[in-house]
């Protein structure tokens, strides 16, 4: 006969009635300094593969430098995106 298991929290080492503190999300100036050199970044890369992909005759690169400046195009936008978020919780937390 299989031997009964007494009852057992899901989460193991708290209590039921306490949920886990989340850690504060705080918009430091070297978090919003890591955001815009990321956005120059993908911007640079977003115009030179764009130059390129007005430059070259091959079918080849043609569609590789515009997959290239696509991808690079939507995270430098995503990155703009952070920016404006950190932005915003800095202008809040004041």
């Amino acid at each position: 006969m299989a031997k009964r298991r007494g009852k057992t929290s899901s989460r193991l080492g708290q209590s039921r009635g306490k949920k886990p503190q989340r850690a504060a999300v705080r918009a430091t100036p070297s978090k919003l300094g890591k955001v815009l050199k990321n956005i120059f970044l993908f911007l640079a890369l977003f115009v030179v593969s764009f130059i390129l992909y007005k430059v070259t005759t091959n079918a080849f690169w043609n569609d590789l430098f515009f997959l290239l400046m696509l991808v690079a195009g939507f995270v430098a936008l995503a990155f703009f995106i952070v920016w404006m978020v950190l932005l915003w919780l800095k202008a809040i937390g004041k």
